[in-house]
């Protein structure tokens, strides 16, 4: 399977986990500790506790924004060895037909543990400083590279 397609699965199948609030799936979809790179910072999500805080923040800052879909589509991703891929994709937080937020890009390395892909590592065009991130510091850049 190409590597594009293995992670476009892999972020549509959290979108749905995060717009139904279902923590353990998405908690089975992430290998701690969790990387997060930003413009602003480099966290460390190291904790259950913590991985579920910033659930929790995400989806209730998502919900205020009356977020009902997100889309976010991979514009390249290559395989990293024979069981992690890494690409770059774009996101888009909907309203019914409106953007609800700026349209923001993300770098993610996910990595094949026991037959399920989790996110290893996520480089974004936030400049969050802190975990949980809340997307209140959105970056206009279209950057990202595509070069792995």
């Amino acid at each position: 399977m190409p590597a594009s397609a293995i992670l476009q699965t892999y972020l549509d199948d959290m979108g749905r986990i995060v717009m139904n609030e279902w923590f353990e799936d998405y908690a089975a979809r992430v290998q701690l500790p969790l990387i997060i790179l930003t413009s602003s910072a480099t966290l460390t999500v190291t904790t259950r506790e913590d991985l579920e805080d910033g659930f929790d923040n995400f989806v209730e800052m998502i919900r205020s924004h009356g977020v009902t879909r997100m889309i976010r589509t991979v514009q390249a991703a290559t395989y990293q060895g024979n069981d992690h891929v890494v690409g770059v994709y774009e996101t888009k937080l909907m309203a019914g037909e409106k953007l609800a937020l700026p349209v923001f890009h993300s770098k993610m390395w996910i990595g094949c543990y026991g037959g399920v892909w989790k996110a290893i590592k996520i480089h974004n065009t936030t400049k969050e400083a802190r975990w949980p991130m809340l997307l209140t510091r959105l970056a206009p850049e279209h950057w990202l590279s595509e070069e792995f």
